[in-house]
């Protein structure tokens, strides 16, 4: 491994419009695909457009800890002989926080009941299935794997469409929210998708944005990270007034 290179953890909080996947799962069931995964983002090839669910999560019974999952995780990928990409999640969804397992790229709906099945010879236990649609919350989980590109921002090594700058300071959601809109306002091009979220260190916690770009430049990252630290130190001075 690289000296500018990092491998770490922490959780990506995002806004996403969730429905009820009703086929290819186990009966009576709870399963969530998102309907666009990256609202902030429009431009051509949106992955979201297939057929099948980007992003599906298996709503569970109760909460099972990021160990638990990655040892089921371990043993269910040398069962298939693949790898897959899975993460703990929570969803806030009308108040109400759901811990689920989030599945990401599966190739086929059959994929996706094999999955459950999978999980459930592993002892997870699945919530009954309710029937949503609606806007909600996600924090999900993860391993990031990094190239740090000096000066707060960082490439993703595993896939080139996303990229990370650390910012200022710790938001909520509500003024995420309220800066993201300030910021693409104030820009020309506006076609990416970012979500707030942490990276876990050494030395303490880096709060971070998330950026998705299927079109992703170094330069557009720089101009992003330079207009949220400009809309957080502000945010941080009407604080103290």
């Amino acid at each position: 491994m690289s000296k500018n290179t990092i491998e770490t953890i922490g959780y990506i909080l995002k806004e996403e419009k969730f429905s009820t996947l009703k086929q290819s799962i186990i009966p009576n069931t709870f399963v969530l695909e998102t309907q666009n995964p990256f609202p902030g983002y429009h431009g051509k090839d949106l992955p979201g457009e297939a057929l099948v669910p980007e992003f599906v999560f298996f709503v569970t019974k109760k909460k099972y800890t990021t160990e638990e999952i990655a040892r089921a995780t371990r043993n269910i990928r040398k069962y298939l002989g693949k790898d897959i990409d899975v993460a703990r999640a929570d969803l806030n969804i009308f108040n109400k926080t759901y811990p689920a397992i989030r599945v990401k790229d599966v190739e086929d709906f059959k994929a996706i009941v094999e999955l459950q099945n999978c999980y459930k010879s592993e002892g997870f236990e699945f919530a009954k299935q309710q029937s949503v649609e609606t806007t909600g919350l996600i924090n999900i989980q993860k391993h990031f794997y990094l190239q740090d590109e000096g000066d707060g921002i960082y490439t993703d090594l595993e896939d080139e469409d996303y990229a990370y700058f650390e910012i200022p300071s710790r938001l909520n959601f509500e003024q995420f929210r309220a800066i993201t809109l300030k910021v693409k306002n104030s820009m020309e091009v506006r076609k990416f998708d970012v979500a707030l979220g942490l990276f876990y260190r050494r030395l303490g916690v880096i709060d971070i944005v998330r950026v998705y770009d299927k079109n992703m430049k170094l330069d557009n990252l720089k101009s992003i990270k330079e207009r949220y630290d400009n809309e957080v130190k502000k945010l941080l001075l009407d604080s103290f007034k």
